[in-house]
């Protein structure tokens, strides 16, 4: 078994213990793994996990939209490599008031389930804060919070390369949660039976599930593309502001086909769909909506006289 089947595995068989109520046990289990340092620096000074290896932990996670802080822990521990600072402890990441980028001290810390800690970026310089009280959010398994104390400065950093890495991590994100009810719906529709036969027969049902599947593999191939160059040293900004901005439409296209698929059951409270629906609406928004991406898109490639 080659290493990234090693990875996937042991963050499915995480995901496979998940309560959808706690996380302290994926948590517990995602910091013995090792698996919330992958990011971190190695002997050599570079991330002891490819950036494709980082995804695909994540990507795993989602699929039961895991509420341990994953993504703002791997976003932090980047921010503090680029900036050259030891991490002291597990971290998240402060975001801006539309969650669209990353975020001064005073702003909200994201992902703060189980943390007591997030970076921020205050004029080009990465500080510390602590986590305050928890404030309402639509993903019912995501932590957030008020940051409250005085910043601790930490060093230089470029806001830009953090960015690009927290947008491919939250791609993965949505591609996760995407994907995980996708999969659920598909066998659903093999063992619903209606007028005699499995719903999965009716061509109707095959359209929905055949578009969705095609949205979940251009979200892989989109995700594969911009962690391959942060792999390989390109400048992957154009690359992550694309995979971004198609998962924050894709991702809620893929889990609203699913709840279709499933009928009356996916709008219950006990039913996982509302969940997934939940993640993928509020991932859509973080470090960049969809409209706010192809913006910029549009606007650098018009600038690059393309």
């Amino acid at each position: 078994m080659n290493e990234d089947a090693l990875l996937r595995e042991t963050a499915a068989e995480i995901a496979g213990h998940c309560d959808a109520g706690r996380h302290d046990g994926c948590w517990k289990a995602l910091n013995e793994t090792g698996f919330t340092a992958l990011r971190d620096a190695g002997d050599d000074g570079a991330p002891m996990a490819t950036a494709t290896q980082t995804a695909l932990v994540v990507a795993e996670l989602s699929k039961v939209v895991c509420g341990a802080p994953l993504v703002g822990s791997l976003v932090a521990g980047e921010a503090l490599r680029l900036a050259g600072a030891a991490p002291e402890e597990p971290a998240t990441v402060v975001l801006a008031d539309d969650f669209g980028a990353l975020g001064a001290a005073g702003g909200t810390a994201w992902d703060t389930t189980s943390l007591g800690r997030a970076i921020a970026i205050d004029g080009g310089e990465l500080v510390a804060v602590a986590i305050g009280e928890p404030v309402p959010a639509g993903d019912l398994t995501r932590g957030v919070a008020r940051t409250e104390g005085v910043p601790e400065r930490l060093g230089a950093v470029d806001a830009r390369q953090c960015e690009d890495f927290a947008r491919l991590l939250v791609t993965a994100d949505l591609l996760g949660a995407a994907e995980g009810l996708f999969a659920k719906a598909v066998e659903y529709a093999k063992q619903r039976v209606q007028f005699g036969q499995a719903i999965g027969s009716f061509q109707a049902i095959q359209h929905i599930l055949a578009r969705a599947f095609t949205e979940v593999e251009a979200m892989r191939s989109t995700l594969t593309h911009a962690a391959r160059a942060i792999d390989t040293g390109e400048d992957p900004h154009t690359a992550t502001l694309v995979a971004k901005a198609y998962a924050s439409e894709a991702a809620v296209s893929v889990v609203e086909a699913a709840i279709q698929v499933f009928g009356g059951v996916a709008i219950t409270w006990e039913f996982p769909a509302h969940l997934h629906l939940r993640r993928v609406v509020a991932d859509a928004a973080v470090f960049g909506s969809a409209e706010h991406l192809y913006g910029l898109l549009h606007d650098e490639l018009e600038g690059a006289g393309r």
